[in-house]
Formats: structure tokens, sequence, C-alpha cells
């Protein structure tokens, strides 16, 4: 087993009327060396060798694991913190258990492209995702921030086609 047990700390967002914590968790082992066969299995949004981390993208969250820290962008409350860090305790010891089988990757994941996102989107910047223009609700779809049901005016074939374009990018259509 790689990790065995973690300390949190919770921070509020500079941002004083935001309502969600950010969630980091420090432990004692390293997990430098998980982190290449986790961006194989996890299908990692960014990996960096030196120093080694590994960013995610995880139901609109961004984590960032590193040799002895976890950081949650955004969580509502410790529950979901402890729903989403037991889960990657699982996922690195997991990783590490089965490396053998695993071919590490060094890469990062092919990202969606913004304007092919925008071509689907209806281009009125109605505000109704809760974002100023169409292209900043692109932006955050391209980082799974966001999901296209956010946009009442994606309707029909757009919709659909936006969905599978954002699926090969494991992100939620």
């Amino acid at each position: 087993m790689l990790v065995t047990e973690f300390r949190k700390r919770f921070v509020r967002p500079p941002n004083p009327a935001a309502t969600h914590l950010r969630c980091y968790a420090y432990f004692e082992e390293d997990i430098s060396e998980v982190l290449p066969y986790l961006n194989t299995v996890l299908n990692g949004h960014r990996f960096s060798p030196n120093p080694p981390s590994l960013t995610l993208k995880f139901h609109g969250k961004l984590i960032t694991l590193t040799a002895h820290e976890i950081a949650i962008n955004i969580v509502k409350d410790e529950a979901e913190a402890d729903e989403i860090l037991n889960w990657l305790k699982k996922k690195i010891n997991e990783t590490w258990k089965g490396r053998g089988e695993i071919t590490p990757s060094f890469e990062i994941a092919a990202k969606p492209r913004i304007l092919e996102i925008l071509k689907l989107l209806p281009k009125t910047n109605c505000r109704a995702c809760g974002q100023p223009t169409c292209i900043v609700f692109a932006v955050r779809l391209s980082e799974g921030a966001q999901s296209p049901s956010a946009c009442p005016a994606l309707a029909g074939e757009n919709r659909k086609r936006l969905q599978n374009y954002l699926r090969q990018f494991n992100l939620s259509g």
C-alpha cells in the first residue's frame, strides 16, 4: 500500500461570496513514482515530470497530486472532500499495486478545442448558463467546469454532437 492516511486542511477562496471550499490533503508517503501510472489510468489533464505533479479533472473539479499533497479546487463540504480523497487513495494504491501491467504515461491528455465547442453552441450570449458570453461558457466546458446541460438554448443535434465531442476527452456530456 502506497498511501495509508492523510490529514486535511480546508481553505475558503479569496472571493468573499464563494460558498465552496478548497481542500488540501497531506501524507507522509512520496507518491511521485505512481503519478505517470495514474496519468495512464485516470487520463490526466496535465502532467509535469519536474517537479512531479498530475492534475485531473473530476466532476468539474481540478485535482492536483504532488509528491506529498492532493489539492482539490472546489468542494461543498468535508463529506464531499472525504469521498474524493478516499476514491483517490484507493486509485493510487490500486494503480501502484498493478503498475507492472500498466504502461506509464508522461504525456498530457488531448484537450478539447474551444472553437470546436463554440461552433456547436447557439452563440446568443444570453447568460442563461451563468456565464457572460458563449465563448466563456465554451472555455468552462473545455475545462470540465460546466456541463452542456447548463445551456438551455442548446438542443437537438448540436447538443448530441457536443456531448459526443466532450466524451472523447472524458468530460461529462
